[in-house]
């Protein structure tokens, strides 16, 4: 034997002619030991060190090693195993074949020598056994470490799952008891808030008459520091304070408006502010309200506008209605609106709800709608509920009803959703049906997503079903991102249903790119079953081109292929076949094939047979023979399990043996052991399924692998411990002429035969 034959050292013809002698063989050596010292010689060229190095390393004589080199002497394989362990270590290792071939010489030298070939032989057999005693030892400790691993793991997870179970029932217990406790206080709560509300509307009403009271009492107080200012001023004489004030009237009375600002000027000037404040508030209650208007004017443009607005509260509470109105007009002409704003804000605060709905007719007869509708829109929205109803019935009939019903519209946002539910109730019972149908409309039109869920619940829990259906049903008209946020809105109160209806709604009624954003939002915001409600709905959908919608998705964040995973692991094996169908009819074959992998991969056996079961109802081309036994041969062997085992329980057998087919086309052992595992691994131990696979790749091997293949394949299954199936390949294959003759073969290829030709003829030459 070369050392060729087992690869490892190529020695050159220097290196047979070293100066330490080890290549120097006696020209009388029987060609068996040079062939054993040739081959050992190119081992130990390997290791580049001197024979006495390597015999203090192995504790050998040198000369010994030198013998055994040379071929003197035949070494114990003990020796040989040495040098093929070192050389191991130090460069690449010998192959299987490569060490077979050198025992065999060794086998043969030590023939030639037969006083120690039966010793070398029973050496030999010793070895072995010690060898496998020690692998097996190996093996039951690290089977014995593995188990204790496991036995501490169950008992770990076992003692973690009982914790779990009573913190669960204790949990369970206390919520319990939270949501009793909670029910009662809640409608503790709401009892509390009727007796507020109740409590509310008289201290409002008492809250009116105080701030009446409170004007007339300020303007005593004015006076009165008015007349302590003259008097301090004038030494305190009642002659001074009487022609003060007899100057104050007559200033009142005589002069223009002009005169008057610059009046109040002066006393501002000199700090005399109470005086500035009379003078303008009996102007103003004195005085027509043109130049009413014009001195409120003069003073805002002459900065002095805080006694502008100090005199509009007194001047609405002792005007007429008709007066405010014409007020308001003229402030309006002459481009005081921080005066209007200040007399409409008054009215709304200190007139009545009649007084109101006659000051907004007085607006809108003077040409003044805007303000006129202005006025309504804040009494409908600060005024309580019976004194909004109050102004929506006092305007019945008028020519400013129109006006109500639409400034009734801002109040939906500025209200509570359970004042709105209290208005309208009022409303309806007041006889303004029209204001009660308005209201709901405009809480749809005008909330955000999270006032107009409250308030359906509101509507919904007074009995109100129909009022709350407009609202959800006429908000959905609003833009996408209103729409978005009432999917949230809903899902976070558990409206799940609900949420549905608003998303197959939206899938109904909106252009490919607008679903697109919402999947895209629903996903990114962990709403992942309304997110593939979504896409499925579309998909259904004749009129949304799915290649586009697609095309729209991989725009945005996370991309169609993230979604179309995401469908296909959280919904049913119908709806993830139905996905599949859907993708390969718009010719999408790598999305299709991520639901296709995703499927089998991630989900249960029996949920993978039942998604190939429908494929196969819906003539899906995945799933039609020839396309399995294509993919099989393209994979891997291992990576086929999960496909197999699902056609198995979807009770698809042909395909099945397609599968096996395309697996055993290329005639790889290696590949075909590692399958046979991995359906052991997989297969489920109360269903098992495997069976049927194995028996159809078996079947597969008989009738396309030649015979003596097969026998290999025999030898392989046995070796790598799955005896059983090399057990069901080699009852299959007997039926072939020359199988158990080629199998025999190759279970006895490495044994020695001692009848053999070959055998007496070694024994001959070794006699000679």
């Amino acid at each position: 034997m070369s050392d060729s034959a087992f690869g490892i050292i190529d020695t050159s013809p220097a290196d047979r002619a070293r100066p330490d002698g080890l290549a120097a063989f006696k020209e009388d050596l029987p060609a068996e030991r040079r062939a054993l010292a040739e081959d050992l010689q190119a081992l130990f060229g390997a290791l580049g060190i001197s024979r006495r190095r390597y015999a203090v390393r192995r504790h050998l004589n040198p000369s010994s090693v030198t013998r055994y080199l040379n071929g003197d002497r035949v070494p114990p394989w003990d020796f040989v195993a040495g040098l093929i362990s070192d050389v191991r270590q130090e460069s690449a290792p010998l192959t299987f074949q490569a060490e077979a071939a050198l025992r065999e010489t060794h086998r043969v030298a030590q023939s030639a020598n037969r006083r120690n070939s039966a010793i070398q032989e029973l050496q030999d057999e010793l070895a072995s056994a010690d060898e496998e005693t020690r692998r097996i030892k190996t093996r039951e400790r690290a089977l014995e470490q593995a188990l204790h691993d496991r036995e501490r793991s169950l008992s770990e997870s076992t003692s973690r799952s009982q914790h779990l179970e009573r913190d669960l029932d204790n949990k369970q217990l206390a919520h319990r008891a939270d949501v009793m406790l909670w029910e009662g206080e809640y409608e503790q709560l709401r009892s509390d808030c009727d007796d507020l509300r109740e409590e509310m509307i008289h201290l409002q009403e008492a809250l009116a008459v105080t701030r009446a009271e409170l004007i007339a009492a300020e303007e005593q107080c004015h006076q009165l520091e008015v007349e302590l200012d003259a008097m301090a001023q004038l030494g305190g004489g009642a002659e001074g304070a009487s022609s003060l004030m007899a100057a104050l009237e007559a200033a009142n009375r005589t002069s223009s408006v002009a005169e008057l600002v610059v009046v109040v000027g002066d006393l501002e000037a000199r700090t005399q502010q109470a005086m500035a404040r009379e003078l303008v508030s009996a102007a103003s209650r004195s005085r027509r309200v043109e130049e009413v208007a014009a001195l409120l004017s003069a003073l805002q443009q002459a900065g002095l506008h805080a006694h502008a607005e100090t005199a509009v509260p007194a001047l609405v509470m002792t005007r007429p209605v008709a007066e405010t109105a014409a007020l308001a007009g003229e402030l309006h002409r002459a481009g005081f609106e921080d005066g209007v704003a200040a007399v409409l804000r008054s009215s709304v605060e200190l007139k009545s709800p009649c007084d109101i709905v006659g000051l907004s007719l007085g607006l809108h007869r003077g040409g003044l709608g805007e303000l006129a509708e202005s006025l309504l829109t804040a009494a409908f929205v600060v005024r309580t509920v019976s004194e909004a109803v109050a102004v929506a019935v006092w305007a019945a009939g008028t020519e400013v009803e129109p006006l109500s019903l639409v400034a009734l519209g801002p109040a939906a946002d500025r209200r509570t959703a359970q004042e709105l539910v209290d208005l309208v109730i009022a409303l309806r019972s007041a006889g303004r049906h029209k204001h009660a149908e308005s209201l709901p409309v405009a809480i749809a039109e005008r909330c955000a997503a999270s006032s107009v869920v409250i308030a359906t619940e509101c509507f919904t829990a007074k009995g109100m079903t129909e009022e709350a259906d407009l609202i959800l049903s006429a908000t959905q008209s609003r833009g996408v991102s209103h729409v978005l946020a009432l999917v949230h809105a809903l899902v976070q109160v558990r409206h799940s249903g609900a949420a549905a209806a608003v998303v197959d709604r939206a899938v109904g009624h909106w252009p490919a790119d607008s679903i697109a954003t919402m999947i895209a939002d629903l996903y990114s915001t962990n709403l992942f079953p309304q997110a593939a409600q979504a896409l499925m709905g579309s998909l259904r959908r004749s009129a949304v081109s799915t290649r586009f919608l697609l095309r729209y998705l991989d725009d945005a964040y996370p991309g169609a292929e993230a979604v179309v995973e995401m469908v296909a692991a959280t919904g049913s094996p119908e709806r993830a076949a139905h996905l599949l169908t859907s993708l390969e009819a718009c010719d999408l074959p790598q999305l299709a094939e991520v639901v296709f992998q995703h499927t089998l991969r991630e989900k249960p056996t029996g949920h993978a047979g039942m998604f190939l079961q429908v494929l196969d109802r819906s003539d899906a081309a995945a799933v039609q023979e020839a396309q399995l036994c294509a993919r099989a041969r393209a994979a891997q062997g291992p990576s086929m399990a999960p496909l197999l085992l699902a056609l198995a329980a979807g009770r698809r057998n042909s395909a099945v043996g397609a599968v096996a087919r395309g697996c055993t086309g290329n005639r790889d052992n290696g590949g075909l052991v590692l399958l046979l595992r991995k359906l052991h691994d997989l297969d489920h131990p109360t269903r098992p399924r495997a069976s049927v696979v194995v028996d159809e790749i078996i079947a597969a091997v008989v009738k396309s692998w030649p015979t003596d293949q097969q026998a290999s394949l025999v030898i392989t299954l046995a070796n790598a411990g799955l005896q059983q199936e090399a057990d069901r390949l080699s009852c299959q294959a007997a039926a072939q002429p020359k199988f158990k003759g080629l199998l025999k073969n190759q279970q006895t290829r490495h044994e020695q035969k001692v009848l053999s030709l070959a055998f007496w003829r070694k024994v001959s030459l070794g006699k000679e």
